[in-house]
């Protein structure tokens, strides 16, 4: 038996470091092992053309592991093309990481909800949410979200919700509360204020733009304490003026640089929000920089252009991969593998399902976008669950409610 070996992502410190192991392992020159590198690094994978032993693969895939390459092995007829290439078990291979090398194999995710079950699910929620004046919607919302959360699968077993229609609720008497005296103010200024008054009246949406980022913090921090796998919860810990402080430097530089400073930007925002994303007592990292994005998001603008916006999902496509190729919890790293052309023709077919169906086909379309995700996304690494201990922050759902008032997405990833 030999093995078909293929790295497709590297979450290392020293790139010339590895790159030189690298050309060492592989017997390349030191202008191809760099080169692999920065294929790595921008998200995409690289397959070695000769079949290894399979005395070595375990070895080989182990002694990667440690330079900090995601290695996936695949079993393939017995050839010679392996015999001699010579892998380097040295002093850089501990025990430990042969002995556990087949646990750096990817653990999948997996969706299995279908549009029917949702369409049902939709369709008693949308008669509820009538028949109570659109009370009943903040228990829609809970039930949708347990249903999606209940049919998606990590490494065998699905997540939970354990939020509540109350909670929601709650959140929405709270900040409908907070927004009384603002819109009292505001048409006290409009009926009362003179040419001045209204002025500032209109200004009032600018003003109330650096509340977003905070708003955005409370809402995936009440998702996140919501939300376990295994019984154990997610949390999340980041701190509002630090947001806030983020997104207003980066929005003002992203404007007065024409867009030039966006890759900064985002690389900022990702680094906030996954960072200080938990699970248990696991941390996340983020190792995206913006010099490696800036480039293709040049070419990206400019292609957009000419293709009337089209390019622009394969970008989304390509930074999707990068910026969860560059996460990982613990010694575990993400790698997400969908293409440019995977991501348009699932966005063509939804867009039609929506048009032939006058929109009755969303919940189908939730269903594939779901699936899309899952399917692409897999955990490689050495990924001890029985490690991870229970540390589970509380927070309330004010957040959550008030950015369904602004209609602002809150997903990361």
């Amino acid at each position: 038996m030999s093995h078909q070996i293929t790295l497709n992502s590297w979450f290392g410190s020293d790139p010339d470091d590895a790159a030189r192991k690298l050309a060492k392992v592989f017997r390349m020159s030191q202008e191809q092992s760099e080169s692999v590198v920065d294929q790595l690094r921008d998200g995409r994978f690289w397959k070695f053309s000769k079949n290894i032993s399979d005395n070595q693969a375990g070895p080989a895939a182990a002694y990667l592991q440690s330079l900090g390459f995601h290695v996936d092995l695949q079993p393939v007829d017995m050839t010679d093309d392996g015999e001699g290439m010579g892998f380097p078990v040295s002093e850089d291979t501990d025990d430990d990481s042969l002995e556990n090398s087949e646990s750096y194999l990817g653990l999948p995710f997996s969706f299995r909800g279908m549009g029917k079950e949702l369409f049902g699910l939709f369709f008693v929620n949308s008669l509820k949410t009538i028949l109570t004046l659109g009370i009943y919607r903040f228990w829609a919302k809970t039930r949708v979200r347990q249903y999606i959360w209940s049919n998606t699968f990590f490494a065998g077993d699905a997540f939970s919700y354990h939020g509540t229609g109350k909670e929601l609720f709650h959140g929405f008497l709270k900040f409908f509360g907070m927004m009384i005296p603002v819109v009292a103010g505001l048409m006290a200024l409009q009926i009362y204020g003179g040419e001045s008054g209204r002025a500032i009246a209109g200004l009032l949406p600018l003003l109330l733009w650096p509340l977003i980022p905070v708003l955005m913090v409370g809402a995936w921090r009440y998702r996140l304490s919501r939300t376990a796998w295994r019984g154990i919860r997610f949390s999340f810990r980041g701190e509002r003026m630090q947001a806030m402080k983020i997104f207003l430097k980066g929005g003002f530089l992203t404007v007065i640089t024409l867009g030039l400073y966006w890759p900064y930007f985002r690389m900022q925002t990702e680094k906030f929000w996954r960072e200080n994303s938990w699970f248990g007592d696991l941390k996340g990292e983020f190792t995206g920089e913006a010099r490696e994005i800036f480039g293709k998001y040049v070419l990206a603008v400019f292609l957009s252009i000419i293709t009337l916006g089209v390019y622009w999902i394969w970008f989304t496509a390509m930074m999707t991969r990068y910026n969860w190729a560059h996460t990982r919890f613990g010694k575990a790293n993400f790698r997400f593998t969908a293409t440019g052309g995977e991501l348009f023709s699932l966005n063509l077919v939804n867009i039609l399902l929506l048009i032939v169906t006058v929109g009755l086909a969303y919940p189908w379309v939730v269903v594939r976008n779901q699936k899309f995700f899952t399917e692409h996304l897999t955990l490689d690494g050495n990924f001890d669950i029985d490690s991870v201990i229970q540390d589970m922050k509380e927070s309330g759902a004010v957040g959550e409610e008030a950015l369904d008032a602004f209609d602002i997405p809150v997903d990361v990833g």
